[in-house]
């Protein structure tokens, strides 16, 4: 019996080793993959992370049964043609969503030092969102809460948060993130969900963190917003990656490349649950003592001065986008590359916060 052929993105840390039993493991640039090199080496199972657009495109044609990505988000996976195809799909959901919510509340303490008072306006109150939420709540924020399709469920949202329209969060809120996916249809779509008449109720020394998915945010309104006022941003996400808004990246008050889900953490449960899902979907043996490696302990913190020092030194956003940054002076697809390969070969970061 044929071994079965395992592509797998170079950016997944452990998991080629987990499945090393499972099947004959390719390693590939997820940026660079075409439906070619599937047909080529005969791919049966796909593992991507999020440069990976997975549509008819890619796998028509190919022998793959099985695609998991290791991320949370999914805008990058048709996942209607999967269904159609009759192709497997496991996705990683929540896997990234405290290194993600460590980086929201990073960008708030750099900008504020303390958000006791303050009033935080959180767009999606899903894993990161709750995450986001009951942080700054223990930090003495104020919240306010916008998701509509759990509103519209009756979902029963906590007593110490307010749930309101985007437009009244943008208004009222000194801070606003959002951590939707990126839908394009539907009463429910995100592209452009903070635009012109969204930005333009911010207070002008309010500040914007963007670490959902590149479209949610009208980048140009943004750029206008940081041009024409006091407000700042920190954006980890970008409409048209790696090919980023240059003016854009420079008024940030925080640039990074996509890598605030990008802790060792993340990366590690993410590759876990990628495991997982393969061998129920095939039924293999994975080596899962892979992924039992040593990591600095995870704490409660309240303490803003002490938490905003510890997250800096661990997680070091501020040199990501001091290295982001000074990519900005080169042509466009040298700014992507620089843009890649801070992604490619990004250092291991733990985390440190827990609920």
């Amino acid at each position: 019996m044929i071994a079965p052929t395992i592509f797998i993105d170079e950016n997944i840390p452990f998991l080629p080793d987990a499945l090393s039993s499972c099947g004959r493991i390719i390693r590939c640039n997820g940026r660079a993959l075409t439906a070619s090199d599937l047909i080529r080496e005969r791919c049966s199972a796909l593992f991507v992370r999020s440069i990976t657009k997975v549509n008819s495109s890619l796998l028509s044609g190919t022998s793959v049964q099985f695609v998991g990505t290791a991320t949370a988000g999914i805008d990058h996976i048709d996942t209607q043609f999967l269904e159609k195809s009759g192709v497997h799909f496991a996705s990683a959901a929540g896997s990234n969503a405290n290194a993600v919510a460590e980086y929201v509340i990073f960008s708030m303490l750099e900008k504020y030092h303390s958000i006791r008072g303050k009033t935080v306006g959180i767009i999606g109150y899903g894993n990161i969102g709750r995450r986001v939420a009951e942080y700054c709540r223990r930090l003495g924020a104020y919240i306010l809460l916008n998701d509509l399709p759990l509103y519209a469920e009756g979902y029963d949202f906590p007593e110490w948060a307010l749930h309101g329209s985007v437009m009244q969060l943008c208004y009222d809120a000194d801070i606003i993130t959002n951590h939707v996916p990126l839908t394009r249809s539907g009463e429910y779509a995100t592209l452009g969900l903070l635009g012109t008449r969204e930005l333009g109720a911010m207070q002008p020394d309010a500040m914007i963190i963007h670490a959902s998915r590149g479209g949610v945010v009208d980048e140009s309104v943004l750029l206008t917003l940081l041009r024409t006022t006091n407000a700042q941003a920190a954006i980890d996400v970008w409409e048209g990656e790696p090919f980023i808004e240059k003016e854009l990246a420079e008024k940030a008050m925080i640039a990074t490349p996509h890598i605030a889900g990008y802790s060792w953490n993340a990366k590690l449960t993410g590759a876990r649950m990628m495991a997982e899902a393969y061998c129920t979907f095939s039924g293999c043996n994975a080596d899962f003592t892979v992924f039992d490696i040593p990591h600095p302990s995870l704490h409660t913190a309240e303490n803003e001065r002490e938490l905003h020092t510890i997250l800096g030194q661990r997680r070091s956003f501020l040199s990501d986008s001091g290295i982001l940054k000074s990519g900005l002076h080169h042509s466009g697809d040298e700014r992507a590359a620089h843009f890649d390969r801070q992604r490619k070969d990004y250092p291991e970061r733990f985390e440190f916060l827990k609920l």
